[in-house]
């Protein structure tokens, strides 16, 4: 008599949302460089602010992406990764109003898809500067981009208690998706060295930063999901590397043979620091047996995607 037949394993139905964000397309690499493409392109359900292809650098072309409101119609699915969102620097492109709105639209959107879902795994990324705010009234009008970043802060809290609900704090991050490099302490670094310019540091003060490989978060955030946590929820700081932006300008410039960088900082002025605790970060790290990048080489990646860019 013939063995019986297993039955295959059911499909895994991974949402992701900002597909065509920095973050978005780190995430469709590392899903595609540890699953492969033909996994890639049957696990994850990419979304953008509109339907169209994501050209995240594969050699098996792009992802389609289909249109974020209709996340809502996806039954079943196995977890979600939501990294959409409008940047602070949108607000000067679109207006105050509808820069809220919008992100508003999107959070309700995904509030959807988290009570239609109780159970799954759900991961966001947060920043920096909604620690800022933490035990303020809340000033959306004041400080819009930290305000609604809290509000979906606030959304992951309310939805985690049958459900591992993580919120990432970025700082400041590195890696080869970086968009408009040029408002970034290390593109702006990296767009200097590649003109052959002595680097200059225009603060009068130190500034110090907490730097996140993109592709070592990313890498994470897929192991989480398919390995959750225990039901709740988890703020995590995304950090790892602290430093001073004269030490990364330093860097830079011995990497490519450039002169030390120019600069007036005042030591006696205070310190600008902007970053988190990293201690549960590196952690998780240890638990899901991954290493992150060390700082040459988040540079070197970072590079990398800036000589690739059109």
């Amino acid at each position: 008599m013939a063995g019986r037949m297993e039955a295959a394993p059911p499909r895994q139905r991974w949402l992701l949302t900002g597909a065509g964000g920095w973050f978005g397309k780190t995430a469709l690499y590392e899903y595609e460089q540890r699953s492969g493409p033909e996994a890639l392109r049957e696990d994850v359900i990419a979304f953008a602010s509109k339907p169209r292809w994501i050209d995240f650098g594969s050699a098996h072309g792009p992802i389609q992406a289909l249109d974020l409101r209709d996340i809502r119609s996806i039954e079943a699915p196995t977890g979600l990764l939501h990294l959409a969102f409008l940047t602070r620097d949108r607000i000067a492109q679109v207006g105050l109003n509808t820069y809220i709105s919008t992100n508003r639209a999107i959070t309700a959107a995904v509030r959807e898809v988290l009570q239609a879902n109780p159970t799954i795994p759900a991961i966001t990324t947060s920043s920096g500067a909604a620690a800022a705010l933490d035990g303020l009234p809340a000033n959306v009008e004041a400080n819009p981009y930290a305000s609604l970043k809290q509000e979906e802060e606030a959304l992951w809290r309310e939805e985690a208690q049958q459900r591992m609900a993580v919120v990432f704090r970025v700082y400041a991050a590195s890696g080869r998706m970086m968009v408009e490099p040029e408002r970034f302490a290390l593109g702006d670094l990296l767009l200097q060295a590649l003109a052959g310019h002595q680097l200059n540091i225009k603060a009068r003060h130190r500034v110090e930063r907490s730097y996140v490989h993109v592709g070592g978060l990313m890498q994470l955030a897929w192991a989480m999901l398919k390995q959750p946590k225990p039901n709740g929820i988890y703020g995590v700081d995304a950090c790892v590397d602290r430093i001073d932006l004269l030490e990364l300008a330093q860097t830079i410039s011995h990497t490519f043979g450039l002169q030390a960088p120019s600069h007036t900082i005042n030591p006696d002025l205070p310190v600008d620091r902007y970053g988190g605790d990293g201690q549960i970060f590196g952690q998780l790290l240890k638990d899901y047996r991954l290493i992150h990048l060390t700082l040459e080489d988040q540079i070197a990646d970072t590079l990398a995607g800036l000589l690739q860019r059109p």
